[in-house]
């Protein structure tokens, strides 16, 4: 199943931000995983304090036991 394309547009400081946490490895392999990060880890955030109802990756045909490793190697 394909993602769907976001576009953004983003400072130079931010993408530089994102290069230099790419290069970490902490966050991701690289910009797209770094920002894959943090925008699930603040979606967590929001559904936890219960700014956004929780959904279940089921209703979108996604098996929530699977990784998401593919799509970081593919970034490399």
């Amino acid at each position: 199943m394909a993602n769907k394309e976001a576009k953004t547009r983003l400072r130079p400081i931010l993408h530089a931000y994102l290069v230099d946490l790419a290069k970490t490895g902490a966050y991701g392999k690289a910009k797209a995983g770094v920002m894959r990060h943090f925008i699930q880890v603040g979606i967590v955030q929001a559904v936890e304090a219960g700014v956004i109802p929780k959904r279940h990756a089921l209703e979108f045909g996604e098996n929530p036991e699977a990784e998401d490793d593919e799509s970081e190697a593919a970034e490399d």
